[in-house]
């Protein structure tokens, strides 16, 4: 009890407090689990352990109640009365399933019967071949409804082993009613009660005769008290739907503080995954709706909805097209969407275990990228460095440039690229940069990282650094000169001659960069992997073959450290440290003296 072990702190990347509560050994039996978490659904650690030390005193006195036998043995009647239940929610189940089917569309219809088939043929498989594992998940499902109900999961009891038989006919049969109702062959509620009273005869219609070809859901009522909590025992027997859920995954996101940005792309995520899979109640998505998902990835142009060609149309069209291999999504954007996915379902099963109990969304095998590591981004050669920051190809090809609208608007050019390999920092954090986060602490020019709401992003806790100014920047071209120019200019962002595009200032610079003067000058051939982001490879490569402390160097490029020692207390490292240490250390084979430009 001192010890408080059923306060916990939930996993990455949702840091709250649970109360966590082993089932005691003599109750393994009753309880289908080993042991539940319920989220306390708050941060400060005074209100959680209140909450879970009422929470700790409840379990206990619900132990001691079943223990003394309070909880009842499963009846035929509880049998009926669960199955029923089922036999509704299978039935709204199908008809969602029929309603998200395009039946003008034969092939779509056709795929969904094919779908629906494989289903039914793997479950059988299942119980052929690995009859214990596939029976004991059913198990698992059925004793959180014996649960809510206050009834035994005693796997001895006939009547419980009569409801996991009946279950397992009816997880089989309602594939065949799917296949029948796409087919047009729709039947009342009725009718399919009577279909499994016939194998069952055990009484399915009984005081049910009124409920014909209607499933009506009640609403739920919660109650809450403050520092009164209490478990829940209401039967809950028919999960809401995807669309009714996800939004409870947005707000997690808003609560921690997750970007505007990407809570709109993880909404764009969820509902895609209804236009594929359809929109169904929670527990109803399976492991083979995971599989089709991830392989839907793959035939998944990229940008669509941005692309001409392929904008108009809808995903489910789009799959049924040639695309060709270019256009296809790549396998890190393909990794994005299945983390959104997975990340979705932990938080229901962690939120929400009365509905789901598995990620079904999480590949079980590892994903491999299918491009080649040496296929992948590269850094510069040292002779493509040269050649990148050789005078007479750089400078005129930004200040001769007859697309300019005057002088100003080429420096976001010339600078951007030079401070990128004299700091190793990533594109948007140096167009970003504002006049105010260059700042001299001890003795030490610093350009200060930090995010500041729409104005400047990082991409994630460990990118907020300092990063002192190396001496090419300082003495030989006078970045601290420029600086201050354009403080006299009164401007507040160092760059401020590029536009915002949606939510970045580096588009231009990129376009600039890696479409024109890479190619421009031959080193970006279509052979090799290389663009702006090469720059960073270099420095990170330059500094390990200068053997460089790797503390150091993440620390540098904004990486996360590899122990929870760097990551902790390397926040804190001295700018004059990493000067000395890390920064001065990057010295490349380029005239710098010959790049200097008067602004």
């Amino acid at each position: 009890m001192n010890s408080k072990t059923y306060l916990v702190q939930s996993r990455k990347p949702y840091h709250h407090y649970l109360f966590r509560m082993n089932i005691p050994q003599d109750l393994r039996d009753v309880f289908p689990q080993r042991e539940f978490r319920i989220s306390l659904k708050g941060f400060s650690y005074q209100d959680c352990k209140i909450i879970s030390g009422s929470l700790y005193k409840s379990t206990q006195s619900i132990f001691e109640q079943v223990r003394q036998g309070k909880m009842n043995e499963i009846t035929i009647q509880d049998v009926k009365n669960i199955l029923r239940d089922k036999v509704k929610q299978t039935i709204k189940h199908i008809n969602h399933y029929d309603s998200d089917t395009n039946k003008y569309d034969e092939d779509e219809l056709n795929e969904r019967i094919v779908q629906s088939s494989e289903k039914e043929e793997i479950l059988k498989e299942r119980l052929k071949t690995n009859y214990k594992v596939t029976i004991s998940q059913i198990e698992k499902e059925i004793d959180r409804i014996l649960n809510s109900r206050n009834l035994k999961s005693n796997k001895k009891n006939v009547d419980y082993k009569g409801l996991v038989r009946k279950w397992t006919d009816l997880k089989l049969v309602r594939e065949t009613w799917k296949k029948e109702l796409l087919e047009g062959q729709g039947r009342y509620e009725e009718e399919y009660l009577n279909e499994l009273e016939d194998n069952w005869k055990i009484g399915l219609l009984e005081n049910d005769s009124n409920e014909v070809g209607v499933i009506t859901q009640q609403p739920q009522v919660v109650q809450t008290q403050d520092l009164k909590p209490t478990i829940k025992t209401t039967p809950t027997f028919s999960a809401p739907l995807f669309s009714e859920m996800y939004p409870k995954h947005i707000q997690r996101m808003r609560d921690n503080k997750r970007r505007k940005e990407t809570i709109d792309e993880t909404t764009e995520t969820y509902r895609d995954v209804i236009e594929l899979l359809g929109d169904k109640p929670i527990n109803e998505y399976t492991i083979l709706d995971g599989r089709d998902y991830r392989n839907s990835l793959l035939k998944t142009p990229k940008n669509r909805k941005r692309v001409k060609r392929y904008k108009d149309f809808t995903l489910l069209e789009l799959h049924k097209m040639d695309i060709p291999k270019e256009d296809k999504m790549s396998f890190d954007n393909q990794t994005k969407l299945i983390s959104r996915m997975t990340s979705c379902w932990n938080f229901f099963v962690d939120e929400f275990p009365e509905y789901v109990s598995e990620n079904v969304f999480k590949s079980k095998s590892v994903r491999v990228n299918p491009v080649r590591r040496k296929d992948r981004k590269q850094h510069f050669t040292e002779d493509e460095l040269r050649h990148i920051f050789n005078p007479k190809t750089y400078l005129p090809a930004i200040f001769d440039n007859p697309t300019g609208r005057g002088n100003n608007i080429h420096y976001p050019y010339y600078w951007i690229p030079i401070l990128a390999i004299l700091t190793g920092c990533r594109l948007e954090e140096l167009c970003m940069m504002r006049v105010q986060d260059i700042v001299k602490l001890n003795g030490v020019w610093v350009y200060k990282i930090r995010e500041d709401g729409l104005e400047t992003r990082v991409k994630n806790s460990y990118s907020e650094r300092d990063i002192p100014l190396h001496s090419v920047l300082r003495d030989t071209l006078n970045f601290i000169g420029y600086v201050s120019y354009v403080k006299k200019l009164g401007q507040e962002r160092i760059f401020y001659e590029l536009p915002k595009n949606g939510s970045v200032y580096h588009k231009n610079v990129s376009k600039f960069f890696n479409q024109k003067y890479l190619k421009k000058i031959g080193v970006k051939d279509g052979v090799r992997k290389v663009s702006f982001h090469s720059f960073r490879h270099n420095v990170e490569t330059h500094l390990t073959n200068q053997n460089v402390n790797s503390r150091f160097i993440n620390f540098n490029q904004g990486h996360s450290q590899k122990d929870i020692g760097g990551s902790v207390y390397m926040k804190g490292v001295k700018p004059e440290v990493l000067l000395k240490e890390c920064v001065d250390k990057i010295q490349f084979d380029i005239d710098w003296e010959k790049l200097k430009v008067k602004w």
